[in-house]
């Protein structure tokens, strides 16, 4: 894949084409992370896993401050490609290196100092507190690494490569488990040996993907001269980052306001929602890789001036992205037994499982059709909706129906249609603004002409 099958040629094969590689790596993640917490709880024990699990949503939210900006990095390289800017696109790439790098720094600091003070803060419990605190700051000391790997790989996408990603990210995840087996199952070092094997891992996919990068001699070619914040791109992902951070850290909260009254309901409802939500996760990672390469798209056509191709990938792209989602969830719906199966026995979680699981599956779609056109509103310069959508929807109808709406009837099939319903309002309001900024980019080009 490469730009010139972006900006032109037939939409549908290119989108399946740029999507398909992110749509496998990003299961492949996920059974790598399952193959890692499988290891550590045959080799090392149930308190192990249980640290390494209470680090989790910790690590999620704090990712969450800074890798929006991988995503701006991403749109602004996209546009100096699709434009043919050679020089601006290196440039981009140069000051997205070195962003990735000092946020990754940053964030290693922080948590490296206030690790078990953000641990006590989430309940973690006293007699795994220690290992989880080793595990964290293990963890993000190869912060810088994993930061400058996330924002390597958006430079690769940005120019129409999803390809090479996915296979250092094959090699990092295979290495991950062989480490994970020879730290935990030879060395014995549990909690520590996983975080570890982690940051190594993901050293030796950093290392594979700067070469890729350094060799290239296309628009995303990394020179020295380059690695420094310059102010022009700076300004641009920060103007892109700010918002699409913003956003993700709204809907994280909404979550876990909706999460919390499933903790009211009882253990069982708990377990099912933890058994769901992971496979409810394969789905919507199909769906949001298929509105990543979307994105993608947009943002080369975008700067190519290519406004009616624009039209085009959305309207395939959200055809595309509604039919798979919908084709997956049906596929895990009529698999459900066996997933579940594979979790509990228990009769009564498997129903609350499939409750949930049966009503989200079924909607997802409309959740991934809000990620295409967020996807293509920050490709069009309307970050700021990003920020709007995600306080109202994320944010504000999921909490205030956990809150006032849901105790009229406390089910858990009731509380989870805050889900399809906020994200189907998302869609409607991305619409609008999509059309509008569609419509104003062309006439801003038609003045132009004109003139």
């Amino acid at each position: 894949m490469n730009r010139s099958r972006l900006v032109s040629g037939p939409v549908f094969g290119g989108l399946v084409r740029f999507s398909l590689p992110m749509i496998i790596i990003n299961i492949l993640q996920m059974l790598f992370h399952m193959a890692d917490t499988a290891i550590l709880g045959i080799m090392a024990g149930d308190a192990e896993v249980a640290a390494v699990g209470a680090c989790g949503s910790l690590i999620s939210l704090i990712v969450c401050l800074v890798s929006g900006y991988s995503s701006a990095a991403n749109v602004v390289i996209s546009r100096h490609v699709g434009a043919r800017d050679q020089q601006r696109s290196r440039a981009a790439a140069g000051t997205a290196l070195a962003l990735g790098f000092l946020s990754g720094v940053i964030l290693m600091v922080v948590v490296l100092i206030f690790s078990r003070r953000f641990l006590l803060m989430t309940n973690c419990q006293p007699d795994i507190l220690g290992m989880a605190d080793l595990y964290m700051k293990i963890y993000f000391l190869g912060m810088p690494i994993t930061m400058l790997y996330n924002f390597c790989a958006s430079i690769l996408r940005a120019v129409g490569d999803s390809v090479r990603p996915m296979i250092y990210m094959i090699i990092s995840g295979v290495s991950n488990v062989g480490l994970n087996i020879v730290f935990v199952g030879a060395f014995h070092l549990t909690v520590s040996g996983v975080a570890l094997a982690t940051v190594l891992s993901n050293a030796i996919a950093l290392v594979l993907i700067l070469i890729a990068l350094a060799k290239n001699e296309d628009y995303c070619k990394v020179e020295r001269k380059n690695l420094r914040l310059r102010k022009a791109e700076l300004l641009e992902m920060i103007r892109i980052g700010i918002p699409t951070c913003a956003a993700g850290l709204s809907f994280y909260f909404g979550e876990v306001v909706v999460t919390s009254a499933v903790n009211l309901i009882s253990t069982d409802a708990m377990t099912a929602n933890a058994i769901s939500a992971q496979l409810d996760r394969i789905n919507y990672t199909v769906g949001s890789s298929i509105a990543v390469a979307v994105g993608v798209m947009i943002s080369q056509n975008f700067g190519a001036g290519n406004f009616g191709r624009i039209r085009k990938i959305m309207r395939v792209g959200s055809l595309y992205c509604i039919s798979v989602t919908m084709g997956v969830g049906l596929a895990v719906v009529g698999l459900s037994d066996i997933f579940i199966g594979l979790f509990t026995d228990s009769d009564i979680i498997v129903n609350l499982t499939k409750e949930r699981l049966f009503l989200l599956a079924l909607t997802n779609f409309v959740t991934c059709a809000m990620e295409v056109f967020s996807n293509s509103v920050r490709a069009l310069k309307c970050p700021k909706y990003l920020l709007i959508v995600g306080i109202l929807c994320g944010f504000l109808i999921r909490s205030c129906w956990a809150w006032f709406v849901w105790p009229l009837c406390k089910t858990l099939p009731f509380l989870f249609i805050c889900f399809p319903l906020s994200t189907f309002i998302g869609t409607v309001i991305y619409v609008f603004v999509y059309k509008s900024a569609i419509k104003n980019e062309e006439n801003r080009v038609w003045r132009y002409d004109y003139a």
